[in-house]
């Protein structure tokens, strides 16, 4: 089976392999919408979803291996924007992290689909059956349902508890942290995937909702 996966030592190859030759999502000047690439000196990221605290200080949802606290982040693979740096993180037992945003971004409740902004006012729990949609670089809008709950696999050498997984396909390009919704409706956070959508496929992703209590934020 081949996995498209994250980790701290991963890091390096994952942006070549999922990143490479994808038409990136990136934020456009400073605004920053789930679903957009970030940039720092270790390589290119996915904000899964933006989220704030109770202070309405805002923070974009990051893959875990993203890089620990004191990463900087950029709007461009130039490093000419500034959008903030990384605060927290609960990887690997969590898998995501905080990118705590400057003062002079702008990170909306809304994720990118297919270039268009979708706004995202709710997290739920997904159930066996429900709907799940995820919008990759070079696949498009792909939706489909989830297949099972609480799954734990082992990624990297770090076993990870309490996933959903679904019967959308991910092709190289549609990179970990990229967010499962739907509808309005904030699933979870891309971690790996089996198979291609040229002949089918499984995806697994960490709940949102695990996110949002494991740091105390709500969505933005």
């Amino acid at each position: 089976m081949r996995w498209s996966r994250y980790g701290s030592m991963l890091f390096a190859l994952l942006t070549t392999a999922l990143l490479l030759g994808a038409t990136p999502a990136a934020a456009t000047a400073t605004t920053v919408r789930g679903g957009d690439r970030v940039y720092s000196a270790a390589g290119a990221c996915v904000v899964a979803f933006n989220t704030q605290d109770g202070s309405a200080q805002r923070y974009g949802l990051l893959p875990g291996g993203c890089g620990g606290p004191g990463t900087a982040w950029y709007a461009d693979p130039g490093f000419t924007v500034p959008v903030g740096s990384t605060t927290a993180s609960s990887f690997p037992g969590g898998g995501w992290s905080l990118l705590r945003y400057a003062p002079t971004v702008t990170a909306p409740g809304e994720i990118s689909v297919s270039g268009l902004p979708q706004p995202i006012s709710s997290a739920a729990t997904p159930t066996v059956g429900s709907r799940a949609c995820v919008a990759g670089p070079t696949t498009g809008l792909r939706c489909g349902t989830v297949t099972a709950v609480n799954q734990t696999i082992n990624v990297g050498g770090a076993v990870y508890t309490g996933l959903f997984r679904t019967d959308v396909c991910v092709d190289p390009g549609t990179g970990p942290g990229t967010p499962a919704f739907s509808g309005s409706t904030g699933l979870g956070m891309l971690i790996g995937g089996s198979g291609s959508c040229a002949t089918g496929g499984i995806s697994y992703y960490l709940p949102l909702v695990q996110a949002l209590g494991a740091f105390g934020l709500t969505l933005a």
